[in-house]
């Protein structure tokens, strides 16, 4: 479901990433569009493309690694796919 969620306000730490430097960056996600999170971290505010990437999520008492291809979506996309799965899932026809 995480997903299909808006990611504003979760904490996320870049795992992979193939600009070496991006690795360990750790924050806030404050803002989200198609190709990209800003994340608030200690110091700054990191822009990070979410294409191939993968980032540690942190969401509610549970810790997930998440690609970055599977959330390359406008937000608000992402969420209405996410919902549209979830109602066929349980046999809702829209």
């Amino acid at each position: 479901m995480i997903l299909a969620m808006d990611w504003i306000g979760l904490k996320v730490e870049v795992v992979e990433s193939p600009n070496k430097s991006e690795i360990g960056i750790t924050g806030e996600v404050v803002d989200e569009t198609l190709n990209t999170l800003k994340i608030k971290t200690e110091k700054s505010l990191k822009t990070v493309a979410k294409e191939k990437r993968t980032f540690r999520v942190w969401w509610g008492n549970k810790v997930m690694l998440i690609r970055g291809n599977l959330i390359r979506y406008r937000p608000e996309d992402r969420i209405k796919k996410g919902l549209i799965a979830l109602k066929r899932a349980k046999g809702v026809k829209i």
